[in-house]
């Protein structure tokens, strides 16, 4: 750059003195405008790495396939990563608010094959890439057996899927009836979980082996997962698989955590663990309550009544720091009397509360931003709850409403073009369209003394399946199913299941928890019956399916989870679906 600065300065007539009194001025100035010319120049110094980029395979063996990669830059930078796993090749982009000496997580890689890693830092002055390929060698999978699937996939040709990944929450049982099952046998189930991230094809791009079994999972946006275990807490890790937070209930059956943070008042925590989108943590808790005058069958109206400690839950959002910021409890807006033919059943028996009737059973909570309603599925009273979270008033009613005591009539929303009303129904979810998905077990479609026939096991079928409501006309209308009838393939869950809308082809995900066959040999309604087989006491496999989102429903694809050797179950808890691993400011409310 040339620069010229001109400089005239005349003082009376005096031109001699005049003349050098210029001079200096000029070169004083000069030299002025000069350093600060210099100044304003931009630095050329790229950034540098102080120590060279190294990549080591996870420590944490709970989550084997990952790496991590960590360098020293010269001072704060923003990296790209681009990792060659042999097949395919994608750039990661990681911010200045992750610290490469600290190491950066290399995620969603394949199984048993070599990965190669690059690097480039940036920042304002400009870009260096390292000179090193890096390189590792991913662990190959658990062989199928007592802590493996196996997993087979079916794809239809010419299916369009959804890209991305599907994040699964597995679990191993024992068959049997679980009020039957030895301590050997609970433990063997109860002690171990698995968090699975399959692509669309099928292929494990990375997995967590938890020390219990897992219920729901959640993405979080600070690109964390959270999710419930079974022993009552709630768990938070980052995708190295190394535990950040533990939430648990103040009267746990088990007692404290280690570490973990305590929520006053709560008996348990239990289903799936929801993030608002306001940044707390909302879950289901189950507390006891003695009930007097409770019936105490399901198949006899003559039964005698007595007072009973009936289980019912509490919706609870509470802060990071464990304090209690909102909740509902059902006890105080529902009807306790109201009877499913799994009241009695042993699920909290078995869970540490003998005798305690399972009377909401909720599982699953989802957020409508736009009304500000908190809609909860409760399982045992086959139906979907719209709550007002400032008022706390129940705003709606999905339910069908034969044997709905009369005061809550004027909440039950009116059918459109319904196939069925929601039996057994788990996990909703809001969808970004405002709609309402959620899976329909269609267990009994039927309630205690109503006068309704029990639909048998082998007589049902269980459905994906989404709805709008509107609240206004207070009607919902059925706008998709998986299934309107039983087919040759069809699964019938009498438990969990998901279903998800997804964003970029529109299909539908599907989450068959576990498929028994379908005989007229078994027995879903009463576990105590020993005159017939429960559905428990078979094998069974869980499925994921892909459908398009028209009608009729084409499945588009299929993933198995097997024993081939039908000595234990696979069960799918349920999942999540996101476009990348890599999550993180993106994940939303996670609904």
């Amino acid at each position: 750059m040339h620069i010229t600065i001109g400089v005239n300065v005349t003082v009376g007539n005096r031109r001699g003195r005049t003349s050098g009194l210029a001079q200096r001025s000029s070169v004083w100035l000069c030299m002025v405008v000069g350093l600060l010319l210099a100044c304003a120049q931009p630095a050329f110094a790229q950034p540098t790495f102080e120590r060279e980029p190294e990549l080591q395979a996870n420590p944490n063996p709970r989550a084997p396939l990952a790496a991590v990669l960590s360098f020293k830059a010269s001072g704060p930078v923003t990296t790209a990563v681009k990792i060659d796993d042999g097949v395919t090749q994608r750039i990661v982009h990681f911010s200045q608010r992750h610290d490469p000496e600290k190491g950066l997580a290399i995620i969603d890689l394949p199984a048993d094959r070599s990965v190669t890693v690059t690097v480039e830092i940036s920042d304002p002055s400009g870009t260096t890439k390292s000179p090193a390929i890096l390189s590792i060698k991913t662990p190959a999978l658990p062989k199928a057996g007592l802590e493996w699937p196996t997993l087979t996939t079916k794809i239809a040709d010419g299916a369009v899927l959804e890209p991305g990944l599907r994040f699964l929450s597995i679990r191993r049982r024992a068959p049997g009836r679980q009020s039957f099952q030895t301590k050997s046998q609970q433990e063997f189930s109860r002690g171990w979980g698995l968090i699975l991230a399959l692509d669309s094809k099928g292929e494990v791009r990375w997995y967590y082996i938890s020390e219990r079994r897992v219920a729901g999972i959640k993405p979080s946006p600070d690109g964390t997962l959270i999710f419930t275990t079974e022993d009552q807490r709630v768990v938070k890790i980052d995708m190295l698989g190394n535990i950040l937070r533990q939430w648990y209930p103040e009267k746990r059956r088990l007692g404290a955590v280690p570490s973990g943070t305590q929520i006053s008042g709560l008996q348990t925590l239990h289903h799936e663990p929801s993030l608002t989108p306001w940044g707390t943590y909302i879950s289901m808790s189950a507390n006891g309550r003695e009930i007097p005058d409770y019936p105490t069958s399901v198949t006899d109206p003559q039964a005698p009544r007595k007072p009973s400690m009936v289980m019912g839950d509490k919706i609870v959002e509470f802060d990071a720091s464990g304090k209690v910021v909102w909740e509902w409890d059902a006890f105080d807006h529902l009807d306790p009397k109201m009877l499913h033919y799994h009241t009695f059943q042993p699920y909290w028996a078995v869970r540490g509360y003998p005798g305690y009737a399972d009377w909401t059973h909720g599982n699953g909570i989802t957020f409508d931003e736009k009304r500000d309603l908190v809609i909860a599925s409760f399982k045992h009273l086959d139906a979907l709850v719209a709550i007002d979270r400032k008022t706390k008033e129940i705003r709606w009613i999905f339910s069908d409403p034969q044997g709905w005591p009369e005061k809550f009539h004027s909440r039950i929303l009116k059918p459109v073009g319904l196939t069925r009303f929601p039996w057994s129904q788990h996990h909703p979810h809001v969808t970004p369209w405002g709609t309402i998905v959620y899976f329909d077990n269609g267990m009994f479609q039927a309630r205690p003394f109503d006068g309704r026939r029990i639909v048998p096991f082998h007589e049902s079928y269980s459905r994906a399946v989404e709805v709008n409501v509107d609240p206004k006309a207070m009607t919902v209308t059925e706008l998709w199913t998986s299934e309107k009838e039983q087919k040759s393939d069809s699964c019938i869950n009498w438990a969990m299941g998901d279903a998800h809308r997804l964003p970029a082809t529109d299909n539908m995900l599907v989450i068959r928890s576990f498929c028994p066959p379908i005989t007229d040999q078994l027995n879903d309604q009463n576990e105590y019956d020993l005159s017939r087989r429960f559905v428990d006491d078979v094998p069974y496999a869980g499925r994921v399916e892909e459908f398009s989102r028209t009608s009729p429903a084409p499945r588009m694809s299929q993933i198995r989870f097997d024993d081939p050797n039908e000595i234990l179950q696979w069960q799918l808890y349920g999942g999540f679906h996101t476009p990348s691993i890599y999550w993180e400011g993106k994940a939303g409310s996670a609904n």
